[in-house]
């Protein structure tokens, strides 16, 4: 065999072996017609009528495909809630601490009445021992 010599031509078959399927047992009966019609809708793919989807899921899916565009006037309107919302919230924890002062200051008052009670009943048993004494 030289360098330069032919290759042979793989030779291509024609024909193909015959298919061998294997022996089925025999059936006991054969199928109605009624049997045949179940088989064959079983098989046959299903039209199924469209199923609409929740609104969140259909709206996250659309999120997920497409950007979100928002009205400029819708944007506005929102950005002033949320002012309004932090302006009130603001006047909510400013009350909040004036409410705590307030608090702080009926504690001291009621504080400083009952040591005020107490010396006076303080008072009225000394009152009291000194004319019993006699």
């Amino acid at each position: 065999m030289g360098l330069f010599s032919k290759k042979k031509e793989p030779e291509v078959k024609t024909e193909l072996p015959p298919l061998k399927f294997p022996e089925l047992p025999p059936e006991e009966h054969e199928p109605t017609s009624a049997e045949t019609e179940a088989l064959k809708q079983a098989v046959s793919p299903v039209s199924m009528p469209p199923v609409s989807m929740p609104r969140e899921a259909s709206r996250s899916e659309q999120s997920e495909e497409k950007p979100l565009f928002v009205k400029v006037e819708k944007y506005r309107e929102v950005m002033v809630t949320l002012n309004e919302l932090k302006n009130k919230l603001k006047d909510a924890g400013d009350l909040l601490v004036e409410l705590n002062k307030i608090k702080e200051q009926e504690e001291r008052e009621l504080s400083a009445w009952q040591d005020d009670l107490n010396a006076i009943k303080e008072k009225l048993i000394n009152i009291d021992r000194t004319l019993f004494e006699l």
